[in-house]
């Protein structure tokens, strides 16, 4: 009976972790232009994946004010860098960015309800 209760639990236990892998980040808009990508990276790595906010036979849809929900897997951990590519040619990037203390994201550079900043860079 107690090894059935032990090879039970060493199957549920996976699940229960990879359940628990995964992030949902809310990216909100507050650059007071488009938004054409996101990308994030483990911190410090460089090993960016990208969302593409295009859409096609359009510029980018993911205009000022609106906001996208992004999940992003904790296998590197909490912290991550952002990228977030404007449509005026500009770059934001956040660097160690903690997603296990955010659920959100403003790209611009004035924040709100204590976000880390961003540093637009042209």
């Amino acid at each position: 009976m107690r090894s059935c209760l032990a090879a039970l639990c060493l199957c549920v236990f996976p699940l229960a972790a990879l359940a628990d892998s995964v992030h949902t980040i809310e990216v909100i808009n507050d650059t007071r232009s488009s938004i054409d990508s996101f990308a994030i990276a483990p911190a410090g790595s460089g090993h960016w994946t990208e969302v593409s906010f295009k859409r096609p036979m359009q510029d980018s849809w993911f205009d000022y004010e609106f906001a996208v929900n992004v999940q992003v897997r904790d296998d590197d951990g909490c912290f991550r860098d952002l990228r977030t590519m404007l449509s005026d040619g500009r770059r934001i990037f956040a660097r160690n960015f903690n997603l296990c203390r955010y659920q959100s994201y403003r790209p611009g550079t004035s924040f709100r309800n204590g976000h880390p900043g961003s540093r637009p860079i042209p």
